[in-house]
């Protein structure tokens, strides 16, 4: 399937070109481009996942728009309305938005007599590959309002596991959050003035006290060259984890860190299994399938060990063979898979890998968040206990001065 690609290259002027294309791979498009008169200069694939987004990009549709504009077409083919209707009707519900515009734009090319999955095609930002390739399958089988349903279904589900994920970690960032601007309240303002009052009693400061003081001192007399450190430091590491080699490591270091690499794993193979058997189920042959999904499941580490299912089948390795190199899959899931691959229901088999993988999502972020509340409220304890120390403390000194 053509991918969505961004391009620097210089014309005959020796001027710099940019913008987008669409092409099977980087050979294609730098032919299309040469054919153009322009010289590539650099070619980079646009990424079709972004943490947390499986079925929109950045700048894409939102995930809540995609399941309406499902569950109305799905339900407008079966009343009988015909699909240039459909979309009409839809588009109406998103007027003068991009996607409304989207869905204008693709009823006119089905009127001219393109498929629908192909008109799809050309707004990968708002149908992705899972999408258009579910689609394509469903326009041959003919079962088009079946495959909305079910790509709805796998929508709302992937909505569900995101807003569970949200909410288990919603709650110790609020909360480092607060514990950081009440620190920089208190070391930029509030020390400062007790300083002040102890330096004018000359009462002697005990260690905690010296340190906030002095801490204090540096943040007040380097804001101006802190507050933009920090900012170029964060659009650094941001740009930093996106580089596509740093991307393996990051995505092995997620899948190790304590508590949240179990959780995120198990988000992985839950949306590996909903898209898998909305692929299945649309009648796309499975080493296509996999091929998609390998795209979609948002972590290089697991994508590469589907690659390596890929393989073992193309080879006419059972899964069981091809286990010692996919570490990172549950043994649930290769003795399910590999059931319904010999008996030629898998489409069952991952309905019940989803949703066995849906039920620990919801079981681990709901004991996540109450296993980190007792910690959290710890470890604000502790910072307040410094803090107060740190500023009461010299009291007593002052209380000593002034005893008869």
């Amino acid at each position: 399937m053509p991918s969505q690609y961004t391009y620097k290259a210089r014309d005959r002027r020796g001027e710099l070109v940019t913008g987008e294309i669409r092409g099977e791979n980087r050979e294609a498009v730098q032919s299309h481009l040469e054919a153009l008169d322009l010289m590539p200069v650099a070619i980079d694939r646009e990424s079709s996942f972004s943490l947390g987004a499986l079925f929109g990009r950045k700048h894409g549709a939102r995930l809540e728009d995609l399941i309406l504009v499902t569950r109305k077409m799905a339900t407008l083919y079966r009343a009988g309305v015909a699909i240039l209707r459909s979309l009409e009707i839809v588009a109406e519900q998103y007027e003068d938005e991009p996607l409304g515009d989207a869905l204008l734009d693709i009823r006119d090319r089905v009127e001219r007599g393109e498929s629908l999955s192909a008109s799809m095609e050309e707004y990968p930002h708002l149908f992705p590959p899972v999408f258009v390739s579910s689609i394509k399958a469903a326009e041959v089988s003919g079962q088009l309002d079946t495959v909305l349903e079910r790509l709805g279904t796998a929508l709302e589900q992937e909505l569900v596991t995101r807003e569970e994920v949200k909410r288990a970690i919603r709650y110790p960032i609020m909360v480092i959050v607060a514990i950081t601007v009440a620190f920089f309240v208190l070391t930029t303002f509030v020390v400062p003035k007790f300083a002040k009052f102890y330096s004018a009693y000359g009462a002697q400061l005990p260690t905690p006290t010296r340190i906030l003081i002095a801490l204090s001192d540096f943040i007040t007399g380097n804001w101006y060259f802190l507050i933009p450190a920090i900012a170029v430091a964060v659009w650094g590491v941001f740009k930093f984890v996106k580089l596509p080699a740093v991307k393996p490591y990051l995505d092995r270091l997620i899948l190790r860190t304590p508590v949240f690499g179990t959780l995120f794993l198990k988000v992985i193979f839950s949306r590996f299994s909903h898209v898998l058997g909305v692929l299945i189920a649309s009648g796309i042959p499975i080493l296509k399938s996999l091929q998609i999904v390998r795209e979609t499941v948002g972590n290089t580490v697991v994508a590469k060990e589907i690659e390596y299912f890929e393989e073992g089948l193309h080879e006419g390795r059972s899964l069981y063979e091809s286990r010692s190199r996919m570490p990172h899959f549950p043994r649930l899931v290769v003795s399910l898979m590999q059931i319904g691959l010999e008996s030629g229901s898998l489409e069952i088999t991952l309905r019940e890998v989803a949703a066995f993988f849906d039920r620990e999502v919801l079981y681990d972020s709901r004991r996540l968040t109450a296993a980190l509340e007792p910690i959290l409220i710890v470890i604000i304890g502790a910072m307040i206990t410094v803090l107060a120390l740190a500023i009461f403390l010299p009291m007593w000194n002052i209380i000593s001065i002034f005893r008869p």
